[in-house]
């Protein structure tokens, strides 16, 4: 027994001496928040035809920050634009496309101040669109609100995939639309060509419940012209339709950007709306 209890006595000095030698450390930099800024990318070209235009690489300033092996989504990197870390003031912006990785898809500069912000790609030529994220979100009664919000921004195109749509408002659609119970339009906010509107209060229910924390899902949304007409597209058909956003969830005290991107076409081939959403919190 006092064998055994001096081989143990052995074994622990050996284990506790390995633990204090091995160290486990993760790498890490430091940021200094007055020379820095973050900044997401947003990939909103009016008419990706193929897979093969989404991005797999992406540089700041010629420096590698992120890449994938195969092209994914339309938002890079994945479905979910993430933040970068960069130095403030000029921004330079390398996108590359294929498997390979090496095929200049997108070039530009922009200027970057303190804080956060989102870049939307709505053009192979010209800069991002730049929005500065909300330092701060609007406050609400939790017992006495079901109110989500949404900041608007209007990135769509006419036919030509050059010359902007022109100003929009998103609004959100409720009801059966049947002829008996007609949909209902709840305006939300209006933005001309490369506008954002704030955040803005968007009503949440569930059934016959106006309070409850928690998800609604199944939402809709449109947008409507200058006059007041709904956003037209084409169907697989031919068929010109009431354009519509659908199957959307939004959570309770949750806010969100919807970027509306692509361009109006003459046919159903050369044309693509999209209505996207990138949650803040």
């Amino acid at each position: 027994m006092k064998t055994i209890l001096a081989l143990a006595s052995i074994l622990m000095v050996f284990m506790l001496v390995s633990c204090q030698k091995n160290v486990i450390t993760f790498g890490n930099t430091d940021v200094n928040l007055s020379k820095s800024a973050e900044v997401r990318l947003v990939y909103d070209p009016p008419l990706l035809t193929s897979t093969a235009l989404n991005i797999t690489r992406l540089k700041y300033n010629d420096q590698l920050v992120s890449e994938v092996s195969t092209a994914l989504g339309s938002i890079f990197p994945n479905s979910i634009a993430k933040y970068h870390v960069v130095n403030q003031g000029a921004v330079k912006v390398d996108a590359y496309i294929g498997t390979t990785k090496d095929v200049l898809q997108y070039s530009n500069t922009f200027t970057l101040g303190a804080g956060k912000y989102t870049a939307f790609i709505h053009s192979l030529t010209d800069v991002p669109y730049l929005l500065k994220d909300a330092d701060v979100f609007p406050s609400s009664d939790a017992w006495a609100d079901t109110l989500a919000n949404i900041q608007f921004v209007n990135l769509l195109y006419k036919a030509d995939g050059v010359t902007p749509y022109g100003k929009l408002t998103l609004k959100g659609r409720r009801g059966a639309g049947t002829t008996a119970n007609p949909y209902v339009y709840i305006p939300i906010a209006t933005c001309g060509f490369k506008e954002a509107s704030t955040l803005v209060p968007y009503k949440l229910r569930k059934g016959t419940v106006t309070v409850w924390s928690g998800t609604e899902t199944g939402l809709a949304f449109v947008a409507t012209d200058d006059a007041g007409t709904l956003l037209k597209n084409f169907s697989s058909a031919g068929a010109v339709l009431d354009w519509a956003a659908t199957g959307f969830s939004l959570g309770k005290g949750r806010n969100y950007i919807f970027h509306l991107n692509g361009k109006i076409g003459t046919k159903y081939a050369d044309q693509i709306i999209r209505l996207s959403t990138i949650t803040l919190n």
